[in-house]
């Protein structure tokens, strides 16, 4: 009396695990075809992945993609944040970056594109890894190397020498180059006047800055990222309309200022440097302004008088 429900429970279980085995062996409607970035990405910068994925059911598909290592910080951690720059019928939608790494998306029958934000705060290579899940099950998955480049920065100071009835005026300016495809925050510059004659220093200030990658330099019109940099707007109003017009005018502006005074210096303060330092004609400076950026260390310096 107990064999049939015994061989019904073992009929059962074969039957569930067959269709278990079918639904796990059953190939899968989605593959991924190809993952494109770029060969050479700058730190700091944000670029693209375009993961092309091929859908080859007769109707949509919702599959759940899984993104690792497209965001990297400065400790080399890789952050679960994705963000999806979707193509859907040619129009553009932006998916809002979630706090997994899985996100879901609707596949067309045919080919698809989706596009990944990646970016890193180290140098190196990165392999970025992409999975792609369809009922729960990895249905394909990739892996495309990126090779991230840093910043190289560069330092440069010079003088120009004026003069002020029978006082020497030495206006030093100095800027900041890169060379290198990525940008680089947190730059340190020491700017030092040291009294030759004395051997002591007279005045010491510490910047930073950040510096845009090279590409980005020439996009704005220079290759240099100025020391110094006074912003002064001038606003203008029509007299029979009352419209305004705003114009920014920047300035470029020495870091250092040594006035060598005959008698008695003057009593101008040259408040748009951060470095002002008043002698004698006769005194000798020098002027040394240090750059340090992660393991990159660059001087620059100049004698006053030359």
């Amino acid at each position: 009396m107990k064999i049939k429900p015994i061989t019904g429970a073992i009929v059962t279980i074969i039957l569930l695990s067959v269709a278990v085995l079918f639904w796990y062996f059953s190939p899968s409607d989605v593959s991924i075809v190809s993952l494109e970035a770029p060969e050479e990405i700058g730190m700091n910068d944000v670029n693209y992945l375009n993961i092309s994925i091929q859908n080859n059911a007769s109707k949509d598909v919702n599959v759940t993609i899984n993104v690792k290592n497209s965001f990297v910080d400065e400790k080399g951690v890789s952050l679960k944040e994705v963000q999806i720059l979707e193509y859907e019928n040619l129009s553009y939608k932006l998916s809002n970056i979630t706090d997994k790494p899985q996100k879901e998306v609707l596949l067309k029958p045919g080919s698809n594109s989706i596009m990944v934000m990646v970016g890193y705060q180290v140098a190196g290579p990165q392999k970025v890894d992409v999975e792609v899940y369809q009922h729960g099950k990895l249905a394909d998955s990739g892996t495309i190397e990126i090779k991230v480049l840093p910043a190289k920065i560069a330092m440069k100071v010079w003088n120009y020498r004026g003069f002020n009835g029978t006082n020497e005026i030495h206006t030093i300016y100095g800027y900041l180059e890169n060379s290198g495809k990525g940008s680089a925050s947190g730059v340190v510059v020491n700017i030092s006047v040291i009294n030759e004659i004395t051997n002591t220093t007279v005045s010491t200030v510490i910047r930073n800055y950040t510096i845009s990658s090279y590409i980005d330099l020439l996009k704005m019109g220079r290759t240099y990222e100025p020391l110094v940099v006074w912003s002064s707007r001038n606003i203008t109003e029509d007299p029979v309309t009352g419209m305004r017009n705003t114009i920014t005018i920047e300035t470029i502006a020495p870091v250092v200022v040594i006035e060598l005074s005959k008698n008695t210096s003057s009593d101008e303060k040259y408040i748009m440097s951060p470095v002002v330092v008043k002698g004698k004609l006769g005194d000798r400076y020098k002027v040394v302004v240090t750059a340090m950026w992660r393991d990159q260390l660059v001087s620059s310096e100049v004698r006053i008088p030359p």
